[in-house]
């Protein structure tokens, strides 16, 4: 077995719509079968805005 492991390869358009649907990265990893830091990392690669992003939008938004 090699160092770098499997190599999964998702569309940005599964990335996006698993990061509509999911509240968190952890969730979000999850769901693709992947840690959640691993999905955060696509997601920014990729110029997708992650859950944990978007909550802190959401967050920063109410408090003013």
């Amino acid at each position: 077995m090699s160092k770098q492991g499997a190599k999964l390869q998702f569309t940005r358009e599964q990335i996006e719509r698993v990061a509509r649907i999911y509240s968190s990265n952890e969730d979000a990893g999850r769901a693709l079968g992947i840690a959640g830091g691993s999905f955060g990392r696509i997601c920014r690669r990729l110029g997708v805005e992650t859950p944990q992003a978007r909550r802190a939008k959401q967050r920063e938004a109410q408090s003013g």
